[in-house]
């Protein structure tokens, strides 16, 4: 029996074992089974991983992604982005979307897709204009064919797209830009930040004189200015500059340019270039030069003017030394000039004038004061020595003899002399010094030089007694205030000037012209100028109330009270007082305010302006400093000087400066009101240069406001004209 189961149990064994291998081999199997699932499962994941990736990589460069294949004749364009879900798609053939494309464009593309398809070319990368959305866009197409069939016709093409629609328009705005530097007619420069010349236009080449624009690249900017030339330390500061200077061209004449100099940063490239303009400004400086003459020198007689004497003043007092202050008024003058006309004056103050220059210009400066009255200022001279010379001009003056109407007439010369410091420490007090020796030679007997002593000034009695009396003028508000109309050119009523008048009872009728200057002297000007604002803002309002209507008014200011810190609010006050706004005031002023002080001076105005006063330049043309304060300072108006008025109807020269001057005014946009119209033969000539507003006895003369209001009952009425 045992016998008999050891086969069995053998058997069994044996079975167990092939199980136990079976089990083993599918276990083995599944495990190799799953290895691979895992392995088939990140190969997937990473395939799916590679093509978000390069989806993500069309979306950040904006490209979308097509594809074509002849089996269905189909193009699908795929627009990826950021999220998987939001993709746009779009399909059609590509007669669909050669229907979308412009028409100046089909024909290429046409071209380009059949040599793809059927030519052997395996790229396409062309740009056209297509509708997308309704806009016409410029897109970029590019393309490979990928698969071709065995007569070598192209199966599948793929590739990407792009909207180029910006791109086009930065090359386009580009390709202007350049156009524009290359044909502008003001020169123009590309630079290196060491200002060497990478790039010039043709205007540039013919303001150097160069013979083409090669022979201009490489030369450094700085090499061809003679004056003022670029700082680049301050352009690396302020990144920009501005400034005049002058081209030397190889051939030819200097130019004098404004140059702008600009830091462009270039983004591509490491370092920065600089862009330069230039405009040619040799006819602008041509013309200031023209003016400053006419400013700085006396027409008739070719002498240093007022405004030239107040410079050759100031640098000998800024250089601390001594000076001799001649004083001259002729003698006679005024009976030469009524009785043998102005044109012998004229002469005459010629003749004065070389005679004057010939005594004293070696030694110093000469200039005409004005009328019949020179200055000569002698550096380091002692006053012996200039009295000797004085008393020979005298001999020499007095040696012509004019024989008019049966009449011999006799110029001579009152002389008067200071010392700087030794009799005035201050400029305006050694002229006055001088001036006072000069009329007590006149109370003399004339034809005589006299030498400043001090107390001279003091002892001038009448000038004392005026001053007090002119002082309690003030004080008990005496003095007068006339109007004098402003007119256009249809004669109509605009505004009007507000003018102090003073009838004195111990000097009757005195001129402004001598006490204004007196009154400024004695710290007096501030009062008169509030009285006379007062006097304006109470005409207003008596205008409106009486006519429903008025019209602006302005005011003469002093230097001193301009600069004085109260006289805003003070002004504010008088206007706000009478319910007057202050933009019917306009106050007028003079260029000596910025002679006193310029940086004061622009504070001042700003401070008036800001409270709403209109701001006048009184005398303009007769200094030479007005054309810097108009640029310095914007004045609503500016009033012309009757100098430049007179003989504009017969003389071509003195009309030549007055239009110009007129039309510069114009091109600064600044109103203009004309002084010392005088005549109606003038008229045409103010029309002719396009004069805003005249002022003068041709319209009426200064009057009580009584009279003024009187003659003009109803303020829109048009003046009469004159026969």
């Amino acid at each position: 029996m045992g016998a008999d189961l050891d086969p069995l149990e053998e058997k069994l064994k044996s079975l167990e074992r092939r199980l136990q291998r079976e089990k083993t081999a599918r276990e083995n199997a599944e495990s190799l089974l799953l290895l691979k699932a895992d392995e088939l499962y990140n190969s997937l994941l990473f395939s799916q991983q590679s093509q978000k990736k390069l989806e993500l990589a069309l979306w950040a460069s904006q490209e979308s992604f097509w594809d074509w294949q002849a089996s269905h004749d189909i193009i699908d364009i795929r627009a990826f982005s950021l999220n998987s879900e939001s993709e746009s798609t779009w399909s059609g053939t590509p007669i669909d979307l050669m229907a979308l494309v412009h028409e100046g464009d089909l024909e290429n593309l046409q071209f380009q897709w059949s040599m793809a398809l059927h030519g052997g070319r395996e790229r396409i990368e062309l740009s056209f204009r297509m509708s997308i959305q309704g806009q016409l866009q410029w897109v970029r197409l590019r393309g490979r064919v990928l698969k071709r069939g065995s007569s070598g016709e192209a199966l599948q093409i793929v590739g990407t797209t792009r909207d180029i629609t910006q791109q086009r328009e930065a090359e386009q705005s580009f390709q202007l830009m350049a156009s524009a530097f290359a044909n502008s007619r003001e020169p123009m420069l590309v630079l290196s930040p060491s200002l060497s010349i990478n790039e010039c236009n043709e205007a540039f080449v013919k303001l150097v004189g160069a013979p083409d624009k090669m022979a201009c690249i490489n030369l450094n900017l700085n090499d061809l200015l003679k004056g003022e030339k670029v700082n680049t330390n301050s352009l690396e500061h302020k990144k920009q500059l501005r400034f005049e200077s002058v081209i030397v061209p190889r051939v030819g004449e200097n130019t004098a340019v404004d140059i702008s100099v600009s830091v462009f940063d270039n983004y591509l490239e490491a370092s920065s270039s600089l862009i330069a303009t230039m405009r040619d400004i040799s006819e602008r400086k041509r013309n200031e030069a023209r003016l400053k003459q006419l400013a700085l020198y006396d027409e008739l007689t070719g002498l240093n003017n007022r405004s030239a004497l107040r410079d050759i003043f100031q640098q000998l007092f800024d250089s601390h030394g001594d000076f001799l202050v001649v004083f001259i008024d002729l003698d006679g003058f005024k009976a030469i000039n009524d009785t043998a006309g102005h044109e012998k004056g004229d002469v005459e103050l010629q003749r004065v004038a070389a005679l004057l220059t010939a005594s004293f210009g070696p030694f110093g400066d000469v200039a005409r004061w004005g009328g019949d009255e020179f200055i000569a200022v002698l550096s380091r001279q002692n006053i012996e020595w200039a009295v000797e010379k004085s008393e020979a001009l005298i001999r020499l003056i007095e040696e012509d003899v004019v024989v008019t109407k049966k009449v011999e007439l006799k110029l001579s010369a009152s002389i008067g002399i200071a010392k700087f410091p030794e009799h005035n420490d201050s400029i305006e007090g050694v002229v006055q010094c001088a001036d006072a020796a000069m009329y007590h030679a006149k109370k003399l007997g004339k034809g005589q030089v006299n030498v400043y002593e001090d107390g001279l000034y003091e002892r001038m009695s009448q000038q004392v007694s005026m001053v007090n009396d002119l002082r309690k003028a003030i004080e008990k508000n005496l003095l007068d205030y006339y109007i004098q109309g402003k007119y256009d050119l249809q004669g109509n009523l605009k505004g009007g000037e507000v003018l102090c008048r003073w009838i004195s009872g111990l000097h009757g009728v005195v001129p402004p012209l001598v006490f204004i200057p007196i009154a400024e002297a004695h710290d007096l000007d501030c009062q008169i100028g509030l009285q006379a604002l007062e006097a304006a803002c109470d005409y207003i309002a008596m205008m409106e109330a009486q006519q429903g209507e008025s019209i602006p008014l302005s005011i003469n200011i002093s230097v001193n009270q301009m600069l004085d810190t109260d006289f805003p609010a003070q002004a504010t006050k008088i206007c706000n007082d009478s319910s007057v706004r202050t933009n019917m005031i306009e106050l007028e002023l003079t260029e000596s305010i910025f002679i006193r002080d310029e940086k004061a001076a622009l504070a001042a105005l700003n401070s008036l302006r800001e409270v709403g006063f209109r701001l006048s330049l009184d005398d303009f043309g007769s200094g030479f400093s007005s054309l810097s304060y108009l640029r310095n300072f914007h004045f609503e108006v500016v009033k012309v000087d009757r100098s430049l008025v007179k003989d504009i109807h017969n003389n071509s020269k003195a009309n030549a400066l007055f239009c110009g001057l007129v039309a510069m005014l114009n091109r600064l946009q600044i109103e203009i009101v004309v002084e010392g119209v005088e005549q109606e033969s003038y008229l045409p000539f103010m029309e002719n240069a396009d004069v805003n507003l005249m002022q003068g006895f041709y319209f009426d003369k200064p009057m009580p406001y009584d009279q003024f209001l009187a003659r003009h009952t109803n303020l829109s009425d048009t003046f009469p004209s004159r026969k």
